[in-house]
């Protein structure tokens, strides 16, 4: 089974007023630099890494890993600022000129901070070289990370503006793993300072 990972990193932050792929976790590592690595960890390949504002910032941020490019691939997608669906074509349509023979992609922002690699591995597994999509299930809804198949990617290609792959994931068909606190991300200050509190607390 051949699973590309694709992380989504190329928004403008615009309400958390600071770019949160270059936010610092407990280790010291920054958010986006932790995603691309766990997509390694679980063994997807290649990992694209899709970049926008704060391109070199963000580019600068994963050197250490990008140095690898049979397993991280960076592409910069112009079109950022028009929404979230660009991002996700060009991740799409990277992943496709990487290799031809790819089953299957990992979808994953860097802003989640309660996905790790046990999640993202629990995906993968549950994947199970099946024809259907799996999900992250939390709260009442079923959202990204996700795999998805080689089958969707055309109906992938087809979203428009900012618009992700929600719909689809919240089909009948889709298998979900249970994901706590999925419904947390990194949107505001206020939300940063939730994460800091909690990462302090499990220190």
């Amino acid at each position: 089974m051949n699973i590309a990972a694709v992380v989504l990193a190329a928004g403008g932050s615009s309400r958390l007023g600071e770019p949160k792929q270059l936010l610092i976790v407990a280790n010291g590592e920054t958010l986006v630099h932790r995603a691309v690595r766990v997509a390694i960890e679980v063994g997807a390949a290649p990992v694209i890494l899709v970049v926008g504002a704060e391109a070199d910032r963000v580019r600068a941020a994963v050197a250490d890993l990008a140095g690898n490019e049979s397993v991280v691939q960076i592409f910069e997608n112009a079109q950022w600022s028009s929404g979230l669906s660009s991002s996700i074509h060009c991740g799409v349509r990277a992943a496709l000129n990487f290799d031809a023979q790819i089953s299957a992609m990992l979808l994953l922002t860097c802003d989640m901070p309660s996905v790790d690699v046990n999640h993202l591995r629990a995906l993968c597994e549950a994947f199970n070289n099946g024809a259907t999509r799996v999900a992250s299930s939390y709260g009442v809804t079923r959202g990204i990370p996700a795999v998805l198949p080689k089958a969707e990617f055309n109906e992938l290609l087809q979203l428009a503006g900012d618009k992700g792959a929600k719909a689809l994931l919240m089909r009948d068909d889709t298998i979900g793993v249970a994901l706590n606190d999925g419904t947390f991300d990194l949107d505001t200050p206020a939300d940063v300072v939730t994460w800091r509190a909690q990462e302090r607390h499990h220190r």
